[in-house]
């Protein structure tokens, strides 16, 4: 999900794109955000990428999980 925020995706495109519903995408990036204390999409993006390794070459190159 965190690949699919990096890529632009709003949650609508992302529910769609994992076969779930928007609300059930906005509860999961709540909690998500709740758990590493942050508050923004922005801010998940740039957690992600200091701490996701190997995976952000995927992201930069836009790759979908």
């Amino acid at each position: 999900m965190v690949a699919l925020v990096a890529d632009g995706l709003s949650n609508r495109e992302i529910a769609q794109e994992l076969g779930l519903s928007e609300h059930t995408v906005k509860k999961y990036l709540f909690r998500i955000f709740d758990k590493l204390g942050i508050s923004s999409r922005v801010e998940l993006v740039l957690y992600a990428f200091s701490h996701g390794g190997a995976r952000d070459a995927e992201w930069v190159a836009g790759a979908s999980a």
